[in-house]
């Protein structure tokens, strides 16, 4: 049954490259569309995840990363004499004022780290070193911001005006951008203070490392004693951050739309082929059921056609995705294809080709063997 089917699908061949540009444009559309979804929970809680730490300490009432507030060192101070606390990291993150080269106002995100740490902030270099950034108010952007700030040329070394003073660019970075745009000023955590005039204790966040994960909630107890602290674990401040921006946001819902979107046209069009091509051999199917074929061979005629057009049509359409991610990546969208997003997405394939040949399968379904003597 599977030599008929597939020979009798291929036989006009204008309905099957019909139904099979439709299954790679729908599986195409999906994972594109499942990859940048991917890409901006990854852009909005990318400094947390690449920062680290088992626990965020941070004023009460902050709920995603963006949203910071300058803390005292007492609040250092208080997380540090849990005995199960291994280090605290300052990190300052604010939105700051700026003027371009050409003198356009506009704003970038300063985030102050402290160097020597481990995880290294930021973590990808596209040029330059960590070391680079030790000089006073010397600091690195990601390199597709660099159109954005209005640098030209070779960025190393352009300065940039940042609230009243100038930052010398020192490196430029690579997958280290906002959700929202604002791009990213990474410097070390003494010229971030002395940007923003922070005394030399404050910080926006305390980024903690436990010496066991066991205790977390017991450090999360601790901190909370104090009425103006608040402690959440890593993956919490990266749910809630990636919450705010993309689910909250609406950006998710706009994905998902155009997703369903290409599935629904891909299960029209599919479902249309199988069924023509199904009716079309309705009598050689009433004879192969006259001579003694069960329901389910004959319905096996449609499964190995599905089959065929959901393997050859996600795998044009994997194709496709892989090469409009390496376009669109030029103009700063973020596109991931990790091993969840790919084997989801081509499940949904799977799936879209199975319900467009359930109105071929009812039809085979209900066919009498008698029809082959009309």
């Amino acid at each position: 049954m599977r030599r008929i089917a597939i020979q009798s699908l291929l036989h006009d061949r204008g309905k099957f490259l019909a139904a099979l540009a439709g299954v790679a444009f729908a599986a195409s559309l999906l994972l594109v569309q499942m990859g940048l979804y991917a890409g901006f929970l990854s852009m909005a809680s990318g400094i947390i995840e690449r920062t680290g730490g088992d626990l965020w300490v941070m004023p009460r009432g902050i709920e995603v990363i963006d949203n910071s507030e300058p803390m005292s060192g007492a609040a250092r101070a208080a997380v540090s004499s849990h005995p199960c606390v291994r280090r605290v990291r300052a990190m300052v993150y604010t939105f700051v004022s700026m003027r371009k080269p050409r003198g356009t106002p506009d704003a970038v995100t300063v985030v102050g780290f402290e160097p020597g740490g481990d995880p290294i902030v930021p973590s990808t270099f596209h040029r330059g070193l960590p070391q680079d950034l030790h000089a006073p108010l010397r600091a690195a952007v990601d390199h597709l911001d660099l159109h954005k700030l209005q640098i030209e040329g070779d960025p190393i070394g352009a300065s940039l005006e940042v609230a009243g003073q100038t930052v010398h660019i020192a490196a430029t970075t690579e997958g280290m951008r906002s959700f929202t745009l604002v791009p990213f000023l990474f410097t070390e955590i003494q010229n971030a203070r002395r940007l923003l005039h922070l005394a030399d204790d404050r910080a926006s966040y305390w980024v903690v490392d436990l010496k066991d994960r066991r205790c977390v909630d017991d450090v999360v107890r601790h901190v909370r004693r104090h009425a103006d602290l608040d402690a959440v674990s890593t993956e919490a401040f990266i749910e809630s951050t990636e919450n705010h921006w993309v689910k909250g946001s609406g950006a998710g819902s706009a994905l998902a739309f155009t997703a369903i979107l290409g599935l629904v046209v891909g299960v029209v069009i599919v479902g249309q082929t199988l069924y023509a091509v199904t009716r079309e051999h309705m009598r050689e199917l009433a004879t192969l059921k006259a001579l003694g074929a069960s329901d389910g061979e004959i319905v096996g005629f449609v499964a190995w056609q599905a089959s065929l057009l959901a393997v050859l049509g996600g795998g044009i359409g994997l194709a496709q995705s892989l090469i409009i991610q390496a376009s669109i990546a030029q103009a700063g969208l973020v596109v991931l294809f990790t091993a969840p997003v790919v084997a989801l997405g081509l499940g949904a394939v799977c799936f879209m080709c199975f319900v467009a040949s359930l109105w071929s399968v009812r039809a085979v379904l209900q066919l009498e063997a008698a029809e082959v003597f009309k």
